[in-house]
C-alpha cells in the first residue's frame, strides 16, 4: 500500500474547536481505505491558506520534495490553498511524480481533465478570498460612516460590546488628554514624556 500523509485545515483556531478537523479527517481515513492508502502521519493546521507561509503546510511539502512519503490526502482543495503561489508549488509535486487526492472531489490529478477542474477550483477559492476581503473592508467604512470606531478602543476609550459606541474610560482618559497637552507644551519629547506621564499613572 502506498504511504501518504493526511492534511487537514480550518483557518482560525476559534474554528480548530469546532467538528470540522474532525470531519474532514473522517472523510480522508475512508478514502484512504477506499483507494488502499496508508496514513503514515496527519497534519492538522489553523491558518488560513489565502496567503503563503502555513508552517506545518510548508514542512509537509519539504517532506513530498525529500520523497518522505507517495502523495498527501486533503478533504478539498480549498483546505490545501486558496492561492496561487501554494498551488503552483503542488502542482510541481504533482509533476514530480508525488501524488494529490482530495476526498470530497472526485478527480484524477494524472488527466489533464482533473488538472483543469483542479485550476478551475482554485480560482474560483481565489476569487472567494478576494470577494470575502472586499466585503470586509466595506463593512468597515460602513460603520465608520455610521460613526463606530470598528476596531479595538484605543487607551482613553472603553469598548462595550459589539455594535455599541466606544466611550472615554473616566479613569485614563484625563491622562491621555494630559499627554497631548504635555507634547504641544514644546518642553518634552516622546522619552521625557512617557517619564513624566508614567508618573501620573499612564503605564500602557
Amino acid at each position: 500500500m502506498k504511504k501518504v500523509y493526511g492534511y487537514i485545515r480550518v483557518s482560525t483556531v476559534k474554528q480548530g474547536a469546532g467538528v470540522s478537523l474532525l470531519e474532514q479527517k473522517e472523510a480522508i481515513i475512508r478514502y484512504a481505505e477506499k483507494h488502499q492508502l496508508t496514513i503514515i502521519e496527519w497534519f492538522e493546521e489553523q491558518e488560513t491558506a489565502a496567503k503563503q507561509g502555513r508552517p506545518l503546510f510548508n514542512n509537509m511539502m519539504k517532506l513530498l520534495r525529500d520523497k518522505k512519503a507517495n502523495g498527501v490526502i486533503i478533504h478539498k482543495i480549498d483546505r490545501g490553498t486558496r492561492n496561487y503561489r501554494d498551488w503552483a508549488s503542488i502542482d510541481d509535486l504533482i509533476a514530480s511524480g508525488s501524488e494529490l487526492h482530495f476526498a470530497h472531489e472526485s478527480l484524477d490529478m494524472n488527466t489533464r481533465a482533473g488538472r483543469l477542474t483542479a485550476d478551475m477550483l482554485v480560482a474560483l477559492a481565489t476569487d472567494y478570498i478576494r470577494n470575502l476581503r472586499e466585503e470586509a473592508i466595506k463593512g468597515l467604512y460602513g460603520r465608520l460612516k455610521q460613526g463606530f470606531y470598528p476596531f479595538y478602543a484605543p487607551i482613553g476609550y472603553l469598548n462595550n460590546g459589539g455594535g455599541q459606541q466606544k466611550t472615554t474610560d473616566k479613569i485614563r482618559a484625563p491622562l491621555v488628554k494630559k499627554a497631548f497637552e504635555l507634547y504641544a507644551s514644546g518642553k518634552y519629547n516622546l522619552e521625557t514624556l512617557t517619564e513624566a506621564m508614567q508618573k501620573f499613572g499612564l503605564r500602557n
